[in-house]
């Protein structure tokens, strides 16, 4: 059973770990954009590409929340 409970451990360590890399990547990405010298062209990307990132922070916390609900219901089954 200690092996299940590691491999918990580790599954929320990479959970919080991708969701601080993503959310650090957003407030990079807005700080170039505002940046006053940062190039037209350039900023219309980086406001394309921090709007993916954010909707794709949005549907992780959706996919964790549903992959928290199945671990708890197999451990019901179980």
């Amino acid at each position: 059973m200690k092996d299940i409970d590691e491999m918990t451990d580790t599954t929320e360590l990479l959970k919080k770990g991708i969701k601080k890399q993503l959310e650090s990547t957003i407030v990079t990405l807005q700080l170039i954009h505002q940046y006053e010298e940062c190039p037209k062209n350039i900023s219309k990307m980086l406001y394309n590409q921090i709007g993916v990132l954010v909707f794709c922070n949005e549907e992780l916390d959706k996919l964790f929340k549903y992959l928290n609900f199945l671990d708890g219901l197999i451990d019901y089954i179980s």
